[in-house]
């Protein structure tokens, strides 16, 4: 019994001295965060280079002016842009998605989304993960501690909750009250059953995951979020603690979140197991007005409270993030663990999202402009990235998993789309990762200050709004927008011809000069990897399918 016991310490000593080499890892993704809303990517930035539009928008508001924006954003992330400026920095990437869900699940699986039939949230939200798709498992394997912490939403709700809660308030047959066939508009519009659905919010029902979509059985070890576009910065009633409903969220979900994440680090480290750890915060999201706790107001003083609160939001975030790398510290392990920090899609800019939005780009969230797709995306990593990078090649966010993989030593799976970058990152390799990047989606306005130009309300315009893609190498971008109905857009009352148009991005960030004419080998050249790309890619598995049709032509 003693050598037994002899054998099982020199074997987890042996494991601790394997996992120590191994990097733990805190990947930050904000939502909905713009472009130049970190102060090292509006580094350099003038006025000149903001979205005229937006520009527009914004002193018909009169709320702040874009001198005021630049001053705030400096002050707004001091902790991330260092963290940027220390390690590698990418200044070419894009997100997999213009909107969010898809975007989170290319992420999760490195897997580009159009290719299980998903181009928007509900495509996302009906079909959800494959078994064994999400490469947190890939990491659980190689010894981590997995948590995934804040925004999931990448499956369905558990609609099981619906027909269950109706038998416990008497309702002995739930089919013989369910509303359209469907559980969701159910719990939406039973109006003769209005308190069994206030019941189901109260309880975590928009927040709740079915369970093969469920973080606990896709690699992870721990949970503590919600399954939902949003979730309110106070008093969350969708937030879940593994497959337990968490009850009223009353505090800053910013700081609430950080907390979690720090207890499970502490518990990783105690227990000598390198960690992964998803944060996936809910700032910037909308709903915004909510105020930042006062200690997170106190650098911004413009006088607009619109512009205060946004980078106060942020500065939230900047401050949890250096919370979490002062603990780090403390327990000696700064050095070798990675941060790894994004957006999920371009920012939804405009309103309470605030200038200089997705500057260099136009546009937003929704839409096939390149201010619906760049993101900021860095590594910091004191032990793997020895020297500053800013690297220039053509990368997406459905890359960074696999980099994490192999920066664990693990195997990167072949049948993705997504490549690892650890070369780049700990080397400043400059050879390309990939030739390009394609994906179709939706073309909308509403998910930005773009959507006031519509005569209908959100859900009515982007049930209408076109389709599109985009096709894009180190230099240029296609662009092709399906044909815009009549009556939808008030700029365009008599509807819009379907286009295409391409772009010098290097040159041109801002797509003002359209180079159809002038490259028309090029346009085709692209065109041609749109083809070939999209002969994979099924019909959408919600999404009208006539829109899908629009783009394979």
């Amino acid at each position: 019994m003693k050598r037994y016991f002899q054998f099982c310490s020199l074997l987890v000593t042996s494991c601790a001295a394997l996992y120590a080499k191994q990097p733990n890892v805190i990947f930050v993704m904000l939502d909905d965060f713009g472009h130049a809303q970190l102060e090292t990517y509006a580094e350099g930035l003038t006025v000149d280079d903001l979205d005229p539009a937006l520009i527009e928008h914004v002193a018909e508001r009169g709320e702040y002016t874009p001198e005021q924006a630049f001053e705030a954003v400096r002050k707004a992330s001091p902790t991330l842009s260092r963290l940027a400026n220390e390690g590698a920095r990418f200044n070419n990437a894009f997100a997999s998605s213009n909107l969010c869900a898809p975007a989170r699940l290319s992420v999760a699986t490195g897997v580009l989304q159009n290719r299980w039939g998903i181009y928007r949230n509900i495509d996302t939200e009906a079909h959800g993960l494959k078994p064994n798709s999400h490469l947190a498992e890939q990491l659980h394997a190689q010894g981590y501690a997995t948590a995934h912490i804040g925004k999931w939403h990448v499956g369905s709700r558990d609609y099981a909750m619906v027909p269950n809660y109706l038998r416990a308030a008497g309702v002995e047959d739930p089919e013989s009250v369910k509303v359209n066939d469907n559980w969701n508009a159910t719990y939406y519009n039973n109006k003769s059953h209005q308190h069994v659905s206030k019941k189901l919010k109260a309880e975590g029902f928009e927040g709740s995951v079915a369970p093969k979509d469920h973080p606990l059985n896709n690699g992870f070890d721990y949970y503590f979020g919600y399954n939902q576009w949003e979730s309110p910065f106070y008093n969350a009633t969708n937030v879940w603690k593994n497959f337990d409903h968490a009850g009223l969220i009353k505090g800053y979900n910013t700081d609430v979140f950080t907390d979690e994440a720090l207890q499970f680090i502490e518990q990783s480290l105690d227990a000598a197991r390198p960690f992964y750890v998803q944060l996936h915060y809910h700032a910037v999201h909308s709903p915004l007005k909510p105020k930042a706790p006062a200690s997170y107001q106190e650098p911004f003083h413009s006088g607009s409270r619109t512009l205060d609160n946004f980078y106060a939001h942020i500065y939230a975030v900047d401050q949890n993030v250096q919370r979490m790398l002062d603990y780090l510290e403390t327990r000696g392990a700064a050095d070798n663990t990675i941060v790894v920090f994004t957006s999920d899609n371009g920012g939804s800019v405009g309103n309470l999202s605030c200038l200089p939005g997705n500057a260099p780009y136009r546009g937003h969230k929704g839409m096939l402009l390149l201010g619906g797709f760049r993101v900021p995306l860095f590594f910091h990593w004191p032990k793997g990235i020895q020297q500053p990078q800013k690297l220039d090649q053509v990368v997406s966010t459905m890359d960074i998993l696999p980099t994490l993989i192999a920066a664990a030593g693990g195997d990167v799976p072949q049948a993705i789309d997504g490549k690892s970058l650890l070369p780049q990152i700990t080397t400043g390799s400059t050879e390309p990762v990939r030739d390009y990047f394609a994906v179709g989606g939706i073309h909308a306005r509403v998910w930005g200050f773009h959507g006031s130009s519509s005569f209908f309300t959100h859900n009515v315009s982007r049930e209408k709004a076109p389709a599109g893609y985009i096709v894009a190498d180190n230099r240029y971008i296609l662009r092709y927008v399906g044909p815009t109905v009549p009556n939808l857009y008030k700029d365009a009352v008599e509807g819009l011809a379907e286009s295409f148009e391409i772009y010098d991005y290097i040159n041109d960030p801002m797509e003002q000069n359209n180079l159809i004419h002038q490259l028309p080998e090029k346009a085709d050249q692209l065109k041609a990897i749109w083809k070939k790309e999209s002969a994979a890619f099924p019909q959408p598995v919600k999404w009208d399918a006539s829109k899908w049709d629009m783009i394979m032509h």
